[in-house]
């Protein structure tokens, strides 16, 4: 058994993959808020989910087999805490980002993750002959669902993000390329006096509105659709940018940089916020920079690799801070 313990270990990484899909058929059936604090029979699960039951019983099987369900005798089943993450009422859900590492495209990239190393190119380009950004900016079912994602991640990070730094120093906060709002909200709910103004392509910022009004800050936050590659907002005395560089090439960085530059007043900061690549022979949660490397091209990065982009955009290195959670701040100001 000692020698085979390598190979099944081996196995159950090999076969992560159908975990995955096994999640993410739960959270697009909506299990988990049909179970929500009962117990049930699976038959009844399959009536409000209109399911073939026999087929759901199997799916609910498999899924209590990994943790997030418990099957109870004679077919019935309630959320454990790890299923429950999955309601799309729970402070902790990742029911969207279930739901998205499911769709078919992200699937076919990560399937063709070999070609993005033989190449250097992301695997979605490969496959599609076409830039993401623009790709999904056509197909609202795909943007509404990463959308989603994206905010139940800020919404995650935001609180700790917005106590990590003491935002109440500037008057106006720009939040470059901030999705639907939501880590720009937690940064207004935690600082009263300050304004916001949130920035992102305009078939994004489009639903931010209704997310800004149930944070009860949309009148402290301006709305502005734009292309950062294009503009960007003048009059912030800070320029938040968010898990937006880790999609872009070192070059693309430096114009994104550049842009900001361009428009901050000499007393103004910049705040890039990120996961920093993790450090060798550790577990990667995320696997983030092979997201990068699979769907857009660009990569995580180094604290000393940041401090290098900073420097050729004209940005003078200030500090790292760390939150809790797996994003890090990281603070300049023109040079």
């Amino acid at each position: 058994m000692v020698a085979q313990t390598p190979v099944i270990e081996l196995m159950k990484l090999i076969s992560g993959f159908q975990v995955s899909q096994v999640i993410s058929a739960m959270a697009e059936l909506g299990i988990a808020d049909a179970l929500k604090d009962e117990t049930l029979h699976s038959d009844v699960v399959a009536r409000r989910l209109e399911c073939d039951p026999a087929s759901l019983y199997r799916l609910l099987h498999a899924l209590a087999s990994v943790g997030l369900l418990e099957e109870q005798p004679e077919r019935h089943f309630r959320l454990t805490p790890i299923g429950e993450c999955l309601r799309s009422e729970s402070p902790n859900s990742r029911s969207a980002w279930a739901r998205y590492v499911g769709r078919p495209y992200v699937r076919q990239s990560w399937a063709n993750l070999a070609d993005s190393v033989r190449t250097g190119k992301s695997a979605f380009e490969l496959l599609h002959h076409a830039n993401l950004w623009e790709w999904r900016g056509e197909r609202p079912e795909e943007t509404g669902i990463f959308d989603a994602a994206m905010s139940e991640l800020s919404r995650s990070g935001g609180n700790a993000i917005a106590s990590a730094h003491d935002f109440s120093a500037y008057k106006v906060i720009v939040d470059i390329g901030g999705g639907q709002g939501a880590l720009l909200a937690a940064i207004l709910a935690q600082h009263a006096g300050t304004r916001g103004i949130l920035f992102d392509l305009p078939h994004v910022v489009v639903k931010a509105k209704e997310l800004l009004a149930a944070a009860n800050v949309a009148d402290r936050c301006e709305i502005v659709g734009g292309d950062v590659f294009k503009s960007a907002p003048t009059g912030g005395d800070a320029y938040l940018i968010k898990s937006v560089l880790m999609d872009e090439s070192d070059e693309s960085v430096v114009s994104i940089l550049g842009r900001c530059r361009s428009v901050m007043s000499s007393s103004a900061h910049l705040i890039v916020i990120e996961h920093l690549l993790t450090p060798p022979n550790q577990p990667d949660v995320n696997y983030s920079d092979m997201t990068m490397m699979v769907m857009t091209g660009g990569r995580e990065r180094t604290q000393k690799e940041f401090e290098a982009l900073f420097a050729a955009a004209r940005f003078r290195f200030e500090r790292a801070v760390s939150t809790r959670s797996p994003f890090t701040l990281l603070i300049g100001s023109p040079s």
